[in-house]
């Protein structure tokens, strides 16, 4: 196993075509807490997180004859499928939402301090749910997973001005949205 550590991902990928069952374990502990992260940003929710994270390693276990090794890095086909996984969970009709349970508490010594990046990351979390699907995949993609326009256009299949575009405008968005929610934020500190 330590030899397979050792192998790029596009190698291993061909042992998996092969039945390699031992480079698809690399591949996934490799792979998927990337996978994971990118799932919670679009979709908001550990328990869809997680059954995306691994409806996406399934996917790449069942599916290994349709990735081909033609200049693209497996980073890309992954994040695609963990994209078409999502915007499929999104389409399902909603069921009971057992995230709603509200988590333990942080242990942290400043309390007033993980209320304040609690509620800013609240209000985070809420104007990014409200941007449309697209801009959300692209600022995921850039600012979470840290890839170039190039890489994120190539994942969304579109052109890098488009990515440029999309991220434009989910900057413009978010930042109206924020201000608004810190303004409903200080008229209801003055309304009561």
């Amino acid at each position: 196993m330590a030899g397979l550590a050792a192998e790029t991902d596009e190698v291993l990928m061909a042992r998996i075509r092969a039945g390699d069952q031992a480079a698809y374990r690399t591949l996934v502990h490799r792979h998927l807490k990337r996978a994971y992260a990118l799932a919670r940003r679009m979709c908001g929710s550990d328990a869809e997180a997680e059954d995306i994270a691994q409806d996406t390693f399934l996917q790449v276990w069942q599916r290994r004859d349709h990735w081909t090794d033609e200049g693209a890095k497996f980073t890309t086909w992954l994040y695609r499928v963990v994209l078409n996984r999502c915007i499929d969970h999104r389409r399902r009709p909603a069921g009971e939402d057992l995230d709603s349970v509200p988590e333990p508490p942080d242990h942290a010594p400043d309390a007033i301090t993980r209320i304040q990046r609690r509620q800013v990351a609240a209000r985070l979390r809420d104007a990014q749910d409200r941007l449309p699907a697209q801009q959300r995949a692209a600022l995921a993609l850039y600012y979470n997973e840290g890839l170039s326009g190039a890489e994120v256009a190539t994942i969304m299949q579109i052109s890098v001005t488009a990515v440029e575009s999309l991220l434009k405008r989910a900057r413009q968005q978010l930042r109206t949205l924020l201000r608004a929610s810190a303004q409903a934020a200080r008229d209801s500190f003055e309304d009561g």
